[in-house]
């Protein structure tokens, strides 16, 4: 169908990541063969929510999809129905009120997916150090060293100003609008400061117009701001060369509480640290993994 190589030339054009791309198209794929076979015509700007209920039962119980799977492709699918309500071509979006599934996920997949180990972090942090591009390098060593050793939020990191760090001995990062609306000052110590000493240095020697007229501490290399999404496109491009993944910026976060629980650091500290507004939510970082209690069983 034409409009789905239109969708799909949008995505590249927006910069999508290829695998991306790749998943949507197969999604719609497997959508339009289902939808033309069962309804007989091909008009699929006619899609209607029961249509879209019915697919999900047949990926569910015909095909015996994994709910992650069926949440991929209703995520793709949402993709490609606001797409097409945004260029006109339809005026009622069908995915509005389909939700995607909660998970309950096991310890295993928690475990896996929450915090990365200290050979896996010192492993992504090398690939980093591997780019040639300086700008880069010191940039994005920068931005994963105040999530992973600052336990900052993507969010936070993006709006970080020039005059929010200040450095004397440790750097101390100002935090004007956290979670919550909340302002907080965090502290990057000594032995984890240099990769953003270096930038932070490097940044103030910038001197293209963009740049100067930037109040921002990161920036890209086309623009006075680097947004959530370049940050992910970033940690996207290391991981795929260390042959990691679902790296994202709160797996970073995730990792600086293990960390902090891991040096016996105590559960109201890690959620001071981490200005946790709920001790619980602190409390699976204190929890032994099933790794960790085999572990245990096999010093006995």
């Amino acid at each position: 169908m034409v409009v789905i190589e239109q969708f799909l030339n949008w995505l590249h054009d927006e910069g999508k990541d290829s695998k991306t791309i790749i998943a949507y198209q197969t999604v719609l794929h497997q959508f339009t063969e289902w939808y033309t076979g069962t309804y007989s015509h091909e008009k699929i700007t006619d899609t209607k929510p029961i249509d879209v209920k019915e697919f999900i039962g047949y990926l569910r119980h015909t095909l015996n999809r994994k709910p992650a799977t069926i949440n991929k492709a209703i995520a793709g699918l949402k993709t490609f129905f606001s797409y097409l309500a945004d260029i006109g071509l339809i005026s009622d979006n069908p995915m509005t009120r389909i939700k995607i599934q909660k998970i309950q996920a096991t310890d295993k997949v928690k475990d896996t997916m929450k915090w990365l180990t200290k050979e896996e972090q010192e492993r992504f942090l090398s690939y980093i150090d591997l780019e040639k591009n300086e700008f880069k390098r010191l940039r994005n060593l920068s931005i994963v060293d105040l999530m992973l050793y600052g336990g900052l939020r993507v969010s936070e990191v993006v709006e970080l100003k020039i005059e929010d760090i200040k450095v004397n001995g440790n750097i101390e990062v100002t935090i004007r609008e956290g979670k919550y609306s909340k302002y907080a000052n965090i502290t990057i110590v000594n032995k984890y400061s240099k990769n953003l000493r270096n930038w932070f240095k490097y940044r103030q020697k910038l001197t293209n117009e963009k740049y100067l007229d930037s109040p921002y501490l990161f920036v890209s290399e086309r623009t006075g701001q680097l947004g959530a999404r370049g940050i992910q496109v970033m940690l996207d491009k290391y991981a795929e060369l260390a042959g990691m993944d679902n790296m994202t910026p709160h797996r970073l976060r995730h990792s600086y509480c293990k960390n902090l629980a891991n040096a016996s650091i105590s559960i109201q500290t890690i959620a001071d640290l981490a200005r946790h507004s709920n001790i619980n939510t602190t409390r699976i970082y204190v929890e032994n993994s099933d790794k960790e209690k085999l572990e245990a069983l096999n010093k006995m």
